[in-house]
């Protein structure tokens, strides 16, 4: 019965979400995910959050990393150990550094936003292509949102799906177990409609 309430909760919220973008944009499901591990979480603003995914685009944080901090991120994941052997193997730190540039934020600091922008990648485990895509998907979702700003009413009603999540209850569920059931049934729902 709980699944069944997150599915029908999470249809709707994906339906007031996407009267604010064209049909089939690709950023309305991160940006209800990152509404709902926001809500979770409760930190800070959403819409300050979302808008500050810009930095990524010049990220003064990962660029100052040193280079063992960078090797020890790839070969703390077997999966990023195993793509990028090559260039660990020979220690070009400066691939590698460009790549964690795009990775970090996805797989380290695991961004609700960026996760679920790239989950396609994630799932296949098509790291070099989330690396190669990062800028020009990241600039495109941002220019989408950044375009649907003029309709006031789209933080507050991503605040309000949030909050009517977090009544539901789902927040007593561990953080890592709620990431996963909630791209789950986003994507599910997506394919759903997709379908249709």
């Amino acid at each position: 019965m709980a699944g069944k309430k997150l599915e029908t909760f999470l249809k709707q919220a994906a339906g007031v979400v996407q009267d604010f973008f064209p049909a089939g944009s690709p950023v309305f499901i991160p940006l209800l995910y990152s509404a709902l591990v926001w809500a979770v979480k409760r930190k800070g603003d959403l819409e300050a959050e979302v808008s500050g995914l810009k930095l990524w685009l010049e990220p003064e944080i990962v660029n100052n990393k040193p280079d063992e901090f960078i090797l020890d991120f790839f070969k703390g994941d077997p999966a990023l150990t195993w793509t990028f052997s090559l260039e660990l193997k020979n220690r070009e730190i400066k691939s590698l550094r460009q790549a964690f540039r795009a990775l970090y934020p996805v797989k380290g600091l695991e961004e609700p936003f960026l996760q679920s922008l790239f989950s396609e990648e994630i799932a296949k485990g098509d790291y070099r292509l989330i690396v190669a895509q990062f800028d020009s998907r990241l600039r495109l979702a941002l220019d989408e949102i950044k375009a649907t700003e003029k309709q006031l009413e789209l933080w507050p009603a991503l605040k309000d799906i949030g909050e009517n999540f977090l009544s539901l209850g789902w927040a007593l569920m561990a953080e890592p177990e709620l990431r996963a059931r909630l791209k789950a049934n986003l994507e599910k729902n997506e394919q759903t409609e997709e379908e249709e």
